[in-house]
């Protein structure tokens, strides 16, 4: 990733294919947030057909905050990178094209940050717009990710505070501290509503441009290993779901276990992660063995369910409900440890 010399507060990176006017609304959500110029907007133009150019020409050509690149067609993961490339701001947000900002975002991420200077990012919850075949939800970040209802999310060293938000006069929840033990065992955030600061996510590296599903939670994972995070529960995104061009509606059932095992198993080979995070790690190793096991027992690869739940038992990690597995009980009917 670029250390491009520091010129404002804020660079945010979209990329965006074939949506023009969805990217329009993300990049208007941002500048309606920086009435003095702290903001840079860089659209990545991932190989649109439908004009998007044209349009954000047309709209914004004239502002200095907004600069658009446009490539061949790479995906979201080598066009956020490219736009990274050219970011001048202290902090750097990755807004999905089909997301959006609410009032009140910005000023309230850089109160945490002022208040925390040593943090490494702040996450603010989100929630999503209504589909004719789903209502809208609320608190999809701490309310939905699934790393936060993994059993082992409160062992992770988190401290709770109440903080004065900078807008709507009222106190806002704020979690901060060391959230890598958390995301080892389960995806906490969005990229939409998370802003990091840029020396960490230059330490954290780039994302992985070699696969398309959860590359997110992989480089999330790196980046909490830069340093103590924060989570502050106010409202300041939201998701526009349910169309059909949208990746995380085409996964395979078993491809979140398939990830989590793939970036637990990466990040033990991180000599720098697995000195500190030792004991984490591999936990987090023995558990995702047990959940790739389950995960395959839906699939035609049922060997290999019965490898990764043999696994399971010789650490002695859930024992019981693995062997079950193993012998074809159901499921919802097994016994657990």
């Amino acid at each position: 990733m670029s250390t491009a010399a520091v010129s404002c507060f804020l660079s945010v990176v979209i990329p965006t294919h074939n949506r023009r006017a969805l990217v329009a609304r993300a990049i208007q959500s941002v500048l309606d947030q920086d009435p003095v110029r702290r903001v840079q907007v860089i659209v990545v133009d991932d190989g649109s057909t439908d004009g998007t150019a044209e349009l954000l020409a047309q709209r914004y050509g004239e502002d200095a905050r907004v600069e658009l690149i446009r490539s061949p067609r790479q995906h979201a993961s080598a066009a956020r990178n490219l736009g990274f490339g050219r970011a001048r701001g202290s902090h750097v947000c990755f807004l999905d094209s089909d997301d959006y900002w609410l009032d009140g975002t910005l000023v309230n991420i850089e109160q945490v940050f002022a208040a925390y200077p040593t943090l490494a990012f702040v996450s603010v919850e989100g929630g999503t717009l209504a589909t004719p075949a789903q209502p809208a939800l609320d608190r999809i970040v701490a309310g939905d990710s699934p790393g936060w209802s993994h059993a082992k999310f409160h062992r992770a060293p988190l401290q709770a505070t109440s903080i004065e938000l900078a807008t709507r006069g009222r106190r806002a929840r704020l979690l901060h501290g060391d959230f890598f033990p958390a995301i080892i065992n389960g995806d906490l955030f969005y990229l939409s509503g998370l802003v990091i600061r840029r020396e960490c996510a230059v330490a954290a590296g780039c994302f992985n441009e070699r696969f398309r599903y959860y590359n997110d939670w992989e480089f999330f994972a790196r980046m909490c290993a830069q340093g103590r995070g924060a989570y502050l529960e106010y409202d300041g995104f939201r998701r526009d779901t349910g169309r059909p061009d949208q990746i995380s509606r085409r996964r395979a059932p078993a491809s979140m276990a398939r990830r989590r095992l793939f970036i637990v198993r990466s990040l033990l080979r991180r000599s720098s992660f697995a000195s500190e995070y030792r004991n984490e790690l591999n936990a987090a190793l023995i558990d995702a063995y047990y959940q790739m096991g389950r995960a395959l027992l839906a699939s035609p690869h049922r060997a290999w369910a019965r490898r990764y739940l043999r696994r399971s038992i010789r650490h002695g990690h859930k024992v019981l409900r693995s062997a079950a597995l193993i012998g074809g009980v159901a499921p919802g009917n097994s016994p657990t440890s």
